[in-house]
């Protein structure tokens, strides 16, 4: 049971942060109709946006494409996590965990709500599209990833 445990957290990790960007997605939802909403004047706002392409905003209109293509990605993220698995370590395996949860739950969003809420405006401080939770999640998984490869590879060469 341990073995399988240990196997399965980053799964288990990512099922826990889908839940929680899912329950902030609908609380957003919930109380849309008081935004945009000042949280740190000139820094952070909350303003309800409904993503129906992708980063940006880009191709909008094309939901069945992203959310076969979210598929896809995510299908080859866990695949290669399987393949590798013994090669990464709890570092390695969070960042993968955080990207996984991330995708899936905009995945979710495109699939059931044919779009994405987004709310995280920070517009006021630099020109940047509004974002969520999941997109932080991808970020953090994806720069995470690839800062762990960088000194890892580093550290093999030693």
């Amino acid at each position: 049971m341990k073995k399988f445990f240990n196997k399965s957290k980053i799964y288990i990790l990512s099922i826990v942060l889908i839940v929680v960007d899912q329950l902030v997605k609908l609380l957003v939802i919930k109380n849309c109709d008081s935004f945009p909403k000042q949280i740190i004047n000139g820094l952070l706002k909350f303003t309800y946006c409904e993503n129906r392409g992708v980063a940006f905003s880009l191709g909008e209109g094309n939901v069945a494409v992203f959310v076969v293509l979210n598929i896809v990605l995510i299908s080859i993220l866990i695949a290669f996590y399987e393949f590798k698995r013994d090669k990464f370590n709890r570092v390695g395996s969070f960042f993968i965990a955080l990207t996984i949860a991330g995708g899936t739950s905009n995945l979710l969003d495109r699939m059931f709500r044919h779009f994405v809420v987004d709310f995280i405006d920070i517009s006021d401080l630099i020109n940047f599209a509004v974002f969520n939770v999941a997109d932080i999640f991808i970020t953090i998984g994806i720069f995470g990833l690839a800062i762990y490869y960088i000194f890892k590879g580093e550290s093999a060469k030693k």
